[in-house]
């Protein structure tokens, strides 16, 4: 976890362990049965990654992605269709987020969707991506439309060409 932040409390850790080798041990607990705690103090402190400001690099685990459950302040997830595209379009520092696995017939595939990026490129990326998917779709219809024209085209061309072929050959006197 020393890539999200944390790191071990190395001094009460060495002092966890001369207590518990010279034998100082809490003799009171609540249970009574003489079962000694055995951890230290920090140990029970709730684990915050630290934040990451605009100019740090985005921390990534070794398959170069970003655990959604491990996400440090300061670095939100967006899960937004294509918006790493957008991402890389701009040159906005991102990383692939892991939300968990997925079990296939035996098998634990991960599961990875949307991006991590920065709090400050937020509004900037959701802008950015609603004028990309209106372009995307604007596109598509244009293209649809393409196509549409061009089997139309070719139907007409495929009747005209045939009512010709049949007037010409005809054997009709």
């Amino acid at each position: 976890l020393t890539s999200y932040g944390g790191n071990a409390n190395e001094d009460q850790a060495q002092i966890l362990a001369s207590s518990i080798a010279k034998g100082d041990f809490d003799d009171d607990n609540e249970e009574g049965n003489n079962m000694n705690r055995l951890y230290g103090q920090w140990q029970t402190d709730p684990w915050s990654p630290k934040y990451i400001g605009p100019n740090d690099e985005i921390p990534v685990n070794e398959h170069k992605n970003v655990e959604l459950a491990l996400i440090n302040p300061g670095l939100v997830h967006l899960e937004l269709h294509r918006i790493s595209r957008v991402a890389k379009k701009l040159g906005i520092p991102y990383a692939p987020c892991l939300l968990g696995f997925e079990g296939h017939g035996g098998n634990r595939t991960p599961t990875i969707r949307g991006i991590v990026v920065h709090e400050h490129n937020v509004d900037l990326l959701r802008e950015a991506h609603t004028e990309f998917e209106s372009q995307f779709v604007e596109d598509a219809y244009k293209a649809r439309q393409k196509e549409i024209y061009g089997r139309w085209r070719r139907l007409i061309v495929g009747i005209t060409t045939a009512d010709r072929l049949k007037r010409e050959y005809s054997r009709d006197t």
